[in-house]
């Protein structure tokens, strides 16, 4: 059988090995140049993103005559628990999420041994070109071409002119940074500036005298450095007039307001709600909103491609589970749980699965069972009351 996870041996470019290096970035790069990757507001959505993915565990499913069941093998171990050698799962998929929103890109290469998968090693996403093939293309790592069927390649957000390869979120969110920047170098600005005076002190005397810093300080010195905190001054009349004023804030110059924006665009762009950034109050359903759509939405990227790629079998497939995820009250859920153990859709241990209690193992735990009486489902049809009752009762 011919390996889709061959390798070819070419001789890597010189130019490009040193284009990808991090030498060449430092010296073309302007000094003072941040990347957008490095920006502090998009890494905070970021991570919150691939934490709560790499938080869900990857289930091996199955296809069967009354649904899907979960296999649970070596194959389902490794993804699930151990995908990189020097990784966890956890990390791993932190990685990908992170890397996939970043540049719109993740590639993980399999290398294998004996016929097995041993290691999902992931290529840096800064080091990756991606070139059109016919009707296919290329990924060009550090000198090094693959083609689709030798690696995990995982999307986001497929390019206009070359759907094979993501664009991330950076046109989206781009000019929003850059004024999410510019406010806050004015705002840094603003507080270090000394021209925010708490109190201006008019004085009977030339304006030569007040140029002069030394008089200037010696004029002050000789009302302030003579009394203790809590004395009143003794002043002439006539000679002094004390004023205060009311210098400007970050609400005077809006900046305040501008970030709060700037920041509700941002998350909003890349789905993430807005109290996680630190505007607004906590909201439960817009939390399980999110998790529904934009965790789910990257997970469904992930678990695609590892199903099309690492799967043979046309009956299985990898599944994340986001139950863990979402925000439940716990009254509702016992109700819930109350309810499906009681209609025999689950058996109590099940019930118990979902409180993360461990099974218990006594006659009739993982009976399906149905109300009244919690009856065996196969008996539901034998009670008194459906045929009539008992003849002998009055």
């Amino acid at each position: 059988m011919k390996n889709p996870f061959r390798r070819h041996k070419t001789r890597a470019d010189p130019v490009t090995l040193w284009l990808n290096g991090t030498d060449a970035r430092d010296i073309l790069c302007p000094e003072g140049y941040t990347p957008l990757s490095k920006n502090e507001e998009i890494r905070r959505c970021v991570f919150k993103i691939a934490d709560l993915v790499s938080n869900m565990t990857i289930m091996l499913m199955e296809n069967g005559k009354n649904g899907d069941i979960r296999l649970k093998n070596e194959l389902s171990k490794k993804i699930d628990i151990y995908p990189n050698n020097n990784m966890t799962r956890k990390n791993f998929i932190h990685k990908l999420v992170t890397d996939m929103i970043l540049t719109g890109n993740a590639v993980a290469y399999p290398q294998v041994k004996n016929g097995l998968i041993d290691n999902l090693k992931i290529l840096n996403a800064d080091s990756l070109h991606f070139d059109e093939v016919g009707d296919s293309y290329q990924i060009r790592y550090r000198g090094t071409p693959y083609y689709p069927d030798e690696v995990l390649h995982f999307v986001l957000n497929p390019d206009d002119d070359y759907p094979f390869k993501g664009q991330g979120y950076t046109q989206l969110i781009k000019e929003t940074v850059m004024n999410l920047l510019q406010a806050n170098v004015t705002k840094k600005g603003f507080l270090k500036s000394k021209w925010k005076p708490s109190m201006i002190i008019a004085i009977n005397s030339d304006a030569e005298e007040l140029q002069d810093p030394e008089k200037r300080s010696k004029i002050l010195g000789s009302y302030t450095k003579t009394t203790e905190i809590g004395e009143p001054w003794l002043i002439p009349a006539g000679e002094i007039d004390v004023k205060t004023i009311q210098p400007l804030t970050l609400n005077d110059l809006a900046i305040q307001d501008s970030i709060t924006l700037d920041l509700k665009v941002i998350a909003a762009a890349i789905g993430v709600p807005g109290f996680m950034v630190g505007v607004g109050a906590f909201n439960k359903e817009e939390y399980n909103n999110f998790i529904s759509t934009t965790i789910m939405s990257i997970a469904m990227i992930l678990q695609q491609e590892l199903s099309k790629k690492l799967l043979f079998s046309p009956t299985t497939y990898f599944k994340f589970n986001p139950k863990s995820l979402m925000q439940y009250n716990l009254t509702e859920q016992v109700q819930f749980v109350k309810e499906l153990v009681g209609g025999g859709m689950l058996n109590r241990n099940e019930g118990r699965a979902e409180f993360d209690y461990p099974p218990v193992d006594k006659p009739g735990m993982n009976d399906y069972i149905v109300l009244e009486n919690y009856v065996p489902v196969e008996k539901v049809g034998d009670q008194k009351k459906l045929k009539g009752g008992d003849t002998g009762a009055e």
